[in-house]
């Protein structure tokens, strides 16, 4: 028995009935005998019934015995699913219609699964979840999740993705011991390829590489352990700052008072450095340049870079280095005042970092950016009189564009015409570049971190924190790598939206394993034969699940069994508490 969908024409138009049909042969032909009329196909779809049916038929077919089904980092996995009661958390902000064999939290909780063990495509998580033991850990048959599902899913999460993050967030304080007192925050871009015409989500923008494309900017707050959880998509043009005050007016209304917030440069701007103050919330973010710190620190520190003491700051890729090899660091801690435009007054300060490779770094580039504009000009004085320069504002229109802004006031120019032929002479202005290398490998870092015992907070420990910010870098980097959330074949705002939702709970969950294991360890701790060639290390979460890659179950007499666990893949689950579903095989 089989079902079979009919095609009736009727009136012009074509309609579809699903029928159950039984095979027969009868004086060696096959007979055909329609059992039932089901009904129209396309009102089987739209009540649901279609999917019920399927689900059941699904459920009452269990596997042949001798069915191996892969575990893998599912088995770590599903135990954060049910220990944040995600599927149970979605259901509540976005409720079922009617009925159905799947509700919407329990499809969620499959492409978060999805994403961190194996990342496909919506159209191919039903044949990863066929061969996944999906159905055994999750409760999910796999012919249940296909792309129609999956779709109707997202349009549901997309209205209410933004109060499944606030919920989240506190379940997630509230299941496991993170420390949310400290949060930093950092804006990455997400890739699209496509016309995406009309979206409001999809918007041509700038990125980290300096170039123009097609993008969805995603905003990320990550605790000092490395755990995400905040995790938002943004139109593709919008630029840091708007993006950063709304997170941390969402954040600091969410969370306990005294919370401290880490960015870069983009939310160094002095009048919003005093709404965060004023909001007591405690910062520690570098300012930019056209806030005057320069011009501050020349004034209110008389001896100059000479005046920085030595700070005991050692980076964890330098810590094996001998120490006359390690980058040297000095700093000062000064009083940073500063008036809103409300006339309020802001008792901030600031620590003027300097670093021994921010000082290479920055001479070198301007080396570079020196030497790339003597070339250009040198091509103008060669073309002189030529095709391109036969007038001497064609020679002044290309230099004001070699004399960008990196150069500009560098390197001296003089223009002119002689016999009816432009001309141009330069050369480097050396007191202008030893003025501009005064103050090399120098940055400031802006707090307002309270005093402790009457003393200002330590600059060694304003600048910890700010390195702290890697964490968040790190996360961007497995967002795009280890959970791949490009490319996306989605074309819709709300489908984009709710997938972005998805990848954020992976996110977080991906960091709840690294944070938890590295805890449960002790700190800086390596995990013994965590690396592909059984070499120890500090564990990453990547590192973590890919161990469990090709650990299987089986269906058996006596029910599922689980293939024999290797001595790493034992550590783990011990360390996080993660009990076996089923019972181990027995090693012969």
């Amino acid at each position: 028995m089989y079902p079979r969908v009919k095609r009736v024409q009727k009136g012009g138009q074509v309609y579809q009935y699903v029928q159950m049909v039984e095979g027969s042969r009868e004086g060696g032909r096959v007979r055909q005998r329609v059992v039932a009329n089901l009904g129209r196909l396309d009102e089987l779809k739209a009540s649901g019934q279609l999917e019920r049916w399927a689900g059941a038929f699904t459920r009452l077919d269990p596997p042949a015995l001798g069915t191996r089904r892969d575990v893998g980092a599912l088995l770590v996995v599903a135990h954060y699913l049910r220990r944040l009661g995600l599927a149970s958390l979605v259901d509540q902000v976005v409720p079922m219609r009617g009925q159905s064999l799947l509700t919407h939290g329990e499809v969620v909780a499959a492409l978060v699964a999805n994403r961190l063990c194996a990342p496909a495509p919506l159209y191919d998580v039903a044949s990863w979840a066929s061969s996944a033991a999906v159905s055994e850990l999750l409760g999910v048959p796999a012919g249940l999740l296909n792309d129609d599902r999956l779709g109707r899913a997202l349009d549901a999460l997309a209205p209410v993705a933004e109060d499944l993050r606030a919920k989240l967030l506190l379940r997630s304080l509230e299941r496991s011991k993170l420390d949310a007192s400290r949060l930093h925050l950092d804006l990455t871009a997400v890739r699209f390829s496509g016309k995406y015409e009309g979206s409001a989500l999809v918007k041509k923008g700038w990125a980290a590489d300096r170039a123009i494309g097609r993008q969805v900017k995603t905003l990320q707050a990550s605790t000092k352990s490395g755990a995400a959880l905040y995790f938002r998509p943004h139109p593709g043009g919008t630029s840091e700052l708007p993006a950063f005050m709304e997170a941390v007016e969402t954040l600091a209304a969410s969370l306990q008072p005294g919370l401290v917030v880490v960015a870069d440069s983009g939310l160094g701007y002095i009048e919003n450095l005093c709404v965060l103050d004023s909001s007591e919330v405690g910062f520690v973010v570098p300012l930019r340049a056209d806030t005057g710190w320069a011009e501050r620190f020349r004034s209110d520190v008389p001896g100059g870079l000479g005046a920085l003491r030595r700070l005991g700051y050692c980076s964890q890729r330098e810590q094996r280095l001998p120490e006359k090899e390690r980058t040297v660091w000095k700093g000062l801690l000064r009083p940073f005042p500063v008036t809103d435009e409300h006339g309020e007054h802001h008792d901030l300060n600031a620590a003027y970092i300097w670093s021994s490779e921010e000082e290479a770094s920055v001479k070198d580039a301007r080396e570079r950016a020196l030497g790339k504009a003597e070339e250009l000009l040198g091509r103008v004085k060669n073309g002189l009189g030529g095709r391109y320069y036969k007038t001497k504002k064609q020679v002044d229109d290309r230099v004001a564009v070699i004399l960008s802004e990196r150069v500009a006031g560098l390197i001296s120019v003089e223009t002119g015409e002689q016999d009816g032929k432009p001309t141009v002479t330069f050369s480097r202005d050396e007191e202008a570049i030893a003025k501009a290398a005064e103050l090399d490998g120098l940055y400031a870092l802006a707090t307002n971190l309270p005093a402790r015992d009457k003393r200002r907070v330590p600059t060694l420990e304003v600048l910890e924190i700010y390195k702290d910010q890697w964490v968040v870098e790190q996360r961007h980097r497995d967002l795009k790598q280890t959970l791949r959330v490009r490319p996306v074949f989605l074309h819709n705002d709300a489908r984009i939206e709710a997938l972005v939702a998805v990848v954020g709970i992976s996110l977080l969950i991906f960091g709840l394993v690294e944070a938890e294991l590295r805890e449960a360890l002790g700190d800086g701790v390596a995990l013994p034969g965590i690396l592909p060639e059984g070499r120890a290390a500090k564990p990453t979460a990547r590192a973590a699940l890919t161990v469990f890659d090709g650990l299987e179950v089986t269906y058996t007499a006596n029910g599922l069994v689980l293939d024999h666990l290797n001595q790493v893949q034992r550590l783990i689950l011990a360390l996080l508490g993660i009990p076996l579903p089923w019972p181990e095989k027995v090693e012969d």
